[in-house]
C-alpha cells in the first residue's frame, strides 16, 4: 500500500512538472469574449473487457476556435505513455457562451496487466496546451 501511495504520489510530480494533470483556463484578459477551456474531474474505471471514462470540458467564451479534445493512456507503474499516439475524442468550435460538457468514452481495455491512468488534454486552433486532467490509477488485470 505505501508503495503504491509513494508511485501516486511520483507520478503526480512527474505530471506536474510536464504540465499534466491540472485543469487550466485560457484567457486574453478580463472581456467578455475571453475564451475559457478546462478540462476537469477524469475518472476512469475497467468494466467487464472494457474501460470506460468520462471528464468534464467547459468552453466557449470567444466564438469561433476551434478546440480539441484528446487522451492518452499512460502505463502508471513506468510513468510512460502506453497508446502510441493521443487519440481525437471531439473538436469544438467555440461561441460566445461558455457550456460545459460531461464526455465519456469506452474503449476495449489494454492487454499488458498493470496500473494505468488517463490523460486528457484540451488543445487550441494551433495545437497549443489549453488545459488537460488526469484520472485516478485504475488497475487492470
Amino acid at each position: 500500500m505505501a508503495t503504491r501511495f509513494l508511485l501516486v504520489a511520483a507520478l503526480g510530480a512527474a505530471a506536474a512538472a510536464a504540465g499534466c494533470g491540472g485543469s487550466g483556463t485560457s484567457s486574453s484578459g478580463g472581456s467578455a469574449s475571453s475564451l475559457v477551456a478546462k478540462v476537469q474531474h477524469a475518472d476512469a474505471t475497467v468494466e467487464g473487457r472494457s474501460v470506460v471514462a468520462t471528464v468534464k470540458v467547459t468552453e466557449g467564451g470567444q466564438p469561433g476556435r476551434r478546440l480539441a479534445l484528446r487522451y492518452g493512456l499512460v502505463d502508471a507503474v513506468s510513468g510512460t505513455r502506453a497508446s502510441q499516439d493521443e487519440r481525437l475524442i471531439a473538436h469544438y468550435t467555440t461561441t460566445a457562451t461558455v457550456t460545459k460538457k460531461d464526455v465519456t468514452i469506452k474503449f476495449p481495455k489494454p492487454g499488458t496487466a498493470t496500473d494505468y491512468l488517463l490523460h486528457f488534454v484540451l488543445y487550441g486552433p494551433d495545437g497549443s496546451y489549453l488545459a488537460s486532467s488526469d484520472s485516478p490509477v485504475f488497475t487492470v488485470q
